[in-house]
């Protein structure tokens, strides 16, 4: 028993390590985000899933930041979210 619980608890660490290293964090300038929350957009809907290092589909228009060049913004459900334009994955969502 023992060991299944060692085994499991290894598969565990190494995993999460793993995924720590893929995860990429983002630290979106302050007055972008300010930008974004004083300029809203009608809201887009997307469909999928819509989080932290998705791609925003090719046919949502995103809305430039006339300050911070590398990103984008859209409203979806009525909360700002942030993108790159580099590979349009969002990097921001409000909570």
């Amino acid at each position: 028993m023992k060991r299944i619980l060692l085994a499991t608890a290894v598969m565990f660490a190494v995993s999460g390590g793993v995924y720590a290293q893929d995860a990429v964090v983002v630290e979106v300038p302050q007055p972008t985000r300010e930008y974004v929350i004083a300029h809203p957009t009608d809201p887009v809907i997307i469909e999928g899933d819509v989080a932290i290092g998705t791609a925003v589909p090719e046919d949502v228009k995103l809305v430039p930041i006339p300050d911070s060049p590398d990103y984008g913004y859209v409203y979806v459900d009525k909360q700002p979210v942030i993108v790159s334009m580099k590979d349009r994955k969002i990097v921001y969502m409000s909570n």
